[in-house]
Order: C-alpha cells, then structure tokens, then sequence
C-alpha cells in the first residue's frame, strides 16, 4: 500500500501541471466548459456529501446556475435562482417529513448552499479573469499562492507545530502552521504577479496576504461542513486528497476574494 503523503504528492504532481496549462494555454470556449465541467462535478459531490432528499434535482438545479454563468449571466442572478431553487426542493421534499426531519434537513441544505454559492462565484470570477489582460497570470499566482500556502501550512505545522487553529473543526491545523502557509502563500503569488501580472509589490503583498487567509477560511469552512455531515472526505476521486472539492476549499474564495479585490482596485 503506498502511503497517503506519498499518494498526496503522485496526485499533486499530476494536476498541477495540468492546471498550469488549462490556466495559461487553453483558450475560451473550452476553458470555460472545462471549468463548467469540474463546477458541476463538485456540486454533484457536495449534494452527495450532505445526502440532500431528491439530490438529483437539487444538484441538477445547482448545474443549471452554473450554466447561467457561463452563459454571462451575473453571478448574483444564478445565486438567487440557485437559492429559489433549493427551496422549492425543500418545500416538496419537506410535504411529508416530521418536524424534526425536516431541520435537519434545513440545516444541511443551509451548508450546501453555502459552499454553493462560493462554487459559483469562483467559477464567475475565474472567467472573468480568463478574459482580461494579465487575468490569466493574475489566477496562476493565485492558484500557486494558495499551493504553497498548503504545502507550508502542512509540513511547517507538522516540524513546529504546537498551537491548535481550531481544534473542533480542524484538529490537525496549527497557529505556526497557518502564519508558515500565510508568509509562503503571498510570498509565492507575489512572485509571480509582480514580473507577469504587473502588479505593484504593495498590492500583491497586500493581494497575497487576503489570498492565503482566504484559503486558509476556506479550508476551515469545507471541514466544518464534513464534520457536520460525519464523512471524512468529500469524496474519493483524487487518491490522497479526497475528492474535487477537498481539493479545491481553499482556492475557491482564495482565488474569489483576491481575484474580485485585483479586478476592483
């Protein structure tokens, strides 16, 4: 059996090049319908994770917002229709429940739609990066600085790594291990943004900070919502990370927030 680390590090080494070249290389159309593709397939999981009554309309319904987006439509219309959705679906699926039933079942669509709606707003925000002037070296910054944030957050709370961050939903993360993968995050999407995206220093140090926190939440937040659910992973798709959006809880308000924040200032 190959260790979990050492499956962590296969799968790494695998995607990141791919990412790399679908970020820099491959043009719309098909870059948008990639990442279509990958937002469906995780919202799929997520109604999955949660085992949401009538999951196949519900995550039909979430594929449809997404399709709403990719069409140009805002993504705050594809949220609220998205949100009017899913309560109709709670509405029908609730018609014979018991009280008690029906909360639980209110409290786990609460967290699904709550990821949800990051899911959409990074989809929204990565295709607009996708067609502005150094958008694309804007999102790979982004996407290495929350890499590298990972990687020192892992092995420098592993080697350091005497504080808990928050014990009740994460009790691996530590205090040494987020302030390792904050320094490493930004220091990793500033070098990248200033010579290719041409950001100012200032600003990219200021971006890199709000991005690697931003992760760092993220991560946090997919985890609490596990917990809540009592799986472990989201799924079982990428050997050693879990499932797509195991691997993807922190880029996706990492990659929103610091990505809405370039686009505004």
């Amino acid at each position: 059996m190959m260790p979990e680390l050492a499956k962590r590090i296969l799968t790494a080494s695998i995607l990141a090049p791919l990412t790399v070249w679908w970020i820099l290389y491959i043009p719309s159309p098909w870059f948008d319908w990639l990442l279509g593709i990958l937002a469906v397939a995780t919202l799929f999981e997520l109604v999955h994770m949660l085992s949401l009554p009538l999951r196949f309309w519900f995550a039909l319904a979430a594929s449809t917002a997404v399709a709403l987006i990719l069409a140009n439509e805002h993504a705050v219309v594809a949220i609220l229709l998205l949100g009017m959705a899913w309560t109709a679906l709670l509405m029908i699926s609730g018609r014979t429940s018991t009280g008690e039933v029906l909360s639980g079942v209110m409290n786990k669509l609460a967290s699904a739609y709550w990821l949800a709606i990051w899911v959409l707003i990074f989809v929204w925000v990565l295709l607009l990066l996708h067609q502005l002037p150094f958008g694309k070296q804007f999102a790979l910054g982004a996407f290495v600085g929350v890499w590298a944030s990972d990687i020192g957050a892992y092995f420098a709370g592993k080697r350091f790594g005497r504080n808990k961050l928050c014990p009740a939903i994460s009790p691996g993360k530590t205090v040494e291990g987020a302030l390792a993968g904050t320094f490493l995050g930004a220091l990793a999407a500033t070098a990248i943004w200033v010579p290719y995206a041409h950001v100012s220093i200032n600003l990219a140090v200021v971006l890199g900070v709000a991005l690697t926190l931003s992760g760092i939440l993220g991560d946090l937040a997919e985890s609490a919502v596990k917990r809540a659910a009592h799986v472990k992973d989201s799924g079982n798709l990428l050997p050693g990370h879990g499932g797509l959006l195991d691997r993807i809880d922190a880029l996706v308000p990492a990659v929103s927030v610091a990505g809405l924040l370039w686009i505004g200032l």
